[in-house]
């Protein structure tokens, strides 16, 4: 009961539409319906031309997950309890039930839960993610590959290395394990650009 409870409040906390506000807010209009259509940071950036925008919106997109994971403790204080409340929280940025479950991609999100969950994941990914996108000029796949690679990356590294700041007698299996759902959970989150990827391709 205790994960299903940490979930949910994962889900209502990262379901916070943070982006969606700003934009409505700073240029009066749906950001649904300019550029990507995503409910992010790098979409916030692109349609309003301010940097200072695309920060905020990762900023506190950011906090969502490490508001997710702190709020939890006081229900369950595991390492998997915390999980729960993360995957919620991710979950519920990219499905979101106050935009017809429209969202984000998740990484900010991600990222302010893995920070204090798995702290190394987050290095990895950013370090694969930006060799990859210099050669391949490609955002999204590039963020696909690097959630593919970074939990496999992390089962060859030394324990001490993969460790939680959040539980530190976690064992690095069960962070990697962590880290693994939550790299599904992005690709999920980039559903979209993977198909018209492929989509592209065929023709």
């Amino acid at each position: 009961m205790k994960y299903f409870v940490c979930l949910a409040l994962g889900y209502l906390i990262g379901s916070f539409p943070t982006a969606y506000l700003l934009v409505k807010r700073r240029s009066k209009f749906d950001i649904r319906t300019a550029g990507t259509g995503n409910v992010g940071a790098r979409n916030a950036y692109e349609v309003t031309g301010s940097r200072g925008m695309g920060f905020i919106v990762f900023g506190l997109d950011f906090l969502k997950g490490l508001i997710a994971i702190l709020l939890c403790s006081s229900i369950g204080e595991n390492i998997w309890a915390a999980a729960s409340s993360g995957s919620g929280a991710v979950i519920g940025h990219i499905f979101n039930p106050w935009l017809r479950f429209k969202g984000g991609r998740g990484l900010a999100t991600t990222a302010g839960v893995l920070v204090l969950l798995g702290w190394m994941y987050v290095i990895v990914w950013c370090v694969i993610y930006l060799i990859l996108n210099a050669y391949l000029k490609h955002v999204n796949l590039s963020s696909v590959v690097a959630s593919i690679l970074s939990p496999v990356v992390m089962l060859v590294l030394p324990d001490i290395l993969v460790s939680s700041l959040y539980s530190t007698d976690a064992e690095s299996k069960t962070i990697v394990i962590i880290c693994a759902i939550m790299s599904v959970i992005i690709i999920v989150g980039h559903r979209g650009p993977i198909k018209d990827f492929f989509t592209t391709r065929k023709e």
